[in-house]
């Protein structure tokens, strides 16, 4: 979501060639109608600061059943960003660029970690 990062069109390719369908939403509300058809497994964002709508948007995100993974993506990971993302509601993080197995991992990662967090 949002701008068109430099990584968004690798990141597509090997979403692709994963078997993965991608689409690019500009803003974060944009995933609403798409969790609403239950296909969305994953949501990659770029680092950095999130308004509060945002926020509040990746709280309902994250309530969804079955939750997405929310994947923080940077080619320049910092501490502040890793933190950042964490307090924001990310399930992980990818440094970019990523092997196909980390961005695997992230997926799985990421969605069990949302699964369990949304249990009682």
């Amino acid at each position: 979501m949002g701008q068109t990062p430099d990584w968004l069109p690798e990141l597509a390719n090997l979403l692709k060639s994963e078997g993965y369908a991608d689409t690019h939403v500009a803003r974060l509300e944009g995933v609403l109608p798409l969790l609403a058809s239950g296909a969305v497994r994953a949501l990659f964002l770029a680092a950095g600061p999130l308004a509060a709508t945002d926020l509040l948007l990746l709280r309902r995100i994250r309530e969804a059943s079955p939750p997405p993974a929310i994947v923080v993506v940077t080619k320049t990971p910092t501490d502040p960003d890793l933190k950042r993302a964490f307090e924001s509601g990310a399930t992980a993080f990818l440094s970019w660029p990523a092997s196909t197995d980390a961005v695997r991992h992230a997926i799985q990662r990421g969605t069990w970690s949302a699964s369990a967090a949304s249990r009682p």
